[in-house]
């Protein structure tokens, strides 16, 4: 139980009294006076730091914990025609538009005229907000990684500070992989390039062209070191004459996830997940 000291008035000042004036037990009491602790303030100040970033994929933040891990790797792999380019341009495009975080775009394969055509069919215009400076395209044949690695992130490292990016995607990984016809000179390389994305300090959501279980199999691959591996996928029911797409979490460090095969579709605004649809 808290007790009350008396304090002396001298003019306008309030001063305490002399400590040999306060018993011993009680001055082990003696903390800053009137010092309060907002409990909320703590709390608010903790989730900034160890914070979650909204994906921006309608119905996904509620399946990872309210968001990926801030700062974290998220692989997003299928084959072609799985989404993959849709989800992770959806997560730049909300980042930048709802939570006020730019992005990078580091591409291998798109070129920026095509890429924005396509993004407008979804009301989302990326022109708009590069002019905004939030957001910037960078294209590089993927022999060129080999020279930004060298200078510890050159152009890329430079279009980070200018505009104070909080998230990157690489679209797609597995085209730098391909210029690398040693398996463990390709690992060494890619895992560099992992590396000096941590170095960054940056959400980064990277996209591979591969089996989302496979990844996995090897110490030291890809999927081994990343944090969060999203696998998209794309079947053919022929009973019900319906093309599916879905959406599952392989793994996500830190997070507690949901473990089902949850069916997505591209509507008017990009992605919607459906945790409750059955896709088989």
């Amino acid at each position: 139980m808290s007790e009350i000291v008396e304090t002396k008035n001298v003019g306008n000042v309030e001063i305490l009294p002399d400590k040999s004036e306060i018993p011993q037990e009680k001055r082990a009491l003696e903390v800053a006076p009137k010092r309060i602790i907002d409990v909320d303030k703590i709390e608010e100040k903790k989730e900034i730091v160890l914070g979650r970033v909204k994906t921006g994929i309608n119905g996904l933040d509620d399946l990872v914990d309210g968001g990926f891990e801030r700062d974290s790797m998220v692989l997003v792999v299928g084959s072609a025609g799985t989404g993959k380019t849709l989800f992770s341009m959806q997560f730049l495009y909300e980042g930048v538009t709802k939570y006020n975080e730019p992005g990078i775009l580091l591409s291998f394969e798109e070129n920026e005229k095509s890429l924005y055509k396509h993004a407008l069919q979804f009301g989302w215009d990326f022109k708009k907000i590069e002019n905004e400076n939030k957001f910037k395209m960078l294209s590089f044949k993927p022999h060129q990684i080999t020279k930004i690695l060298e200078e510890g992130g050159g152009q890329v490292r430079d279009a980070l500070k200018e505009i104070g990016a909080k998230r990157i995607v690489i679209d797609s990984i597995t085209a730098y992989g391909l210029l690398f016809s040693d398996e463990y000179k390709r690992r060494e390389k890619m895992l560099e390039f992992f590396n000096l994305l941590r170095k960054w300090g940056i959400t980064a959501l990277v996209i591979v062209e591969d089996d989302p279980y496979e990844i996995e199999k090897e110490e030291g691959s890809i999927g081994f070191i990343s944090d969060a591996v999203v696998a998209m996928y794309y079947n053919h029911d022929e009973e019900k004459g319906l093309r599916i797409h879905s959406l599952e979490i392989v793994k996500m460090r830190g997070t507690k996830h949901t473990n089902k095969l949850c069916a997505i579709n591209f509507e008017e605004n990009g992605i919607t997940v459906y945790p409750d649809v059955e896709v088989f």
